[in-house]
């Protein structure tokens, strides 16, 4: 099944289901998300890579209750030998990349970078943020001492102030 259409929001969402390898009956949980056996008309097919359960390449049909329905063994596979290398060798990997495969969700042709990091990192700051602004409650008063230059003789709003300021008296510009 391809995901034909890139829809925006998703809520994510994964289902753990056991596989159980029909060459050598290892059994394995993986996440899988619910979307893809959601938007199936009938058995979802997994392709199960050799590596996530076992050492075997396998198929599962998975039924819209998340339930295994039956397997089938794949007699050849083709493998990239330089690829697969590479992508089993993390030794050569920044840790900045690292976490950058670790925060990715992909999900058909759904890509989403959510950093776990950053969003507490958001969290706190939006927590600063509200807490900040609480304490910065500034009076009538307050406002007029920091932006008295600024302040029309005219302004009803700040008329007692202006009145008995002596700086504005003191102002020859003002």
């Amino acid at each position: 099944m391809a995901i034909t259409e890139v829809k925006k929001n998703v809520n994510i969402s994964h289902a753990n289901i056991q596989f159980i390898c029909p060459v050598c009956k290892i059994r394995k949980y993986l996440e899988v998300p619910k979307s893809v056996i959601e938007e199936a008309k009938q058995l979802t097919t997994m392709s199960i890579a050799s590596g996530l359960v076992c050492e075997h390449q396998f198929q599962a049909f998975v039924d819209k209750n998340y339930q295994v329905r039956g397997y089938q063994r794949v007699d050849f596979e083709f493998e990239q030998k330089v690829n697969q290398e590479k992508a089993s060798d993390f030794s050569n990997i920044r840790q900045d990349d690292k976490e950058l495969f670790e925060n990715l969700v992909l999900e058909g042709n759904y890509v989403e970078y959510k950093p776990k990091k950053i969003e507490s990192k958001k969290k706190e700051y939006i927590r600063n943020q509200e807490s900040s602004s609480q304490k910065k409650k500034m009076t009538l008063k307050d406002i007029y001492n920091e932006f008295w230059e600024l302040i029309d003789d005219d302004n009803d709003k700040f008329k007692d102030f202006i009145k008995n300021d002596l700086r504005r008296s003191q102002n020859p510009l003002l």
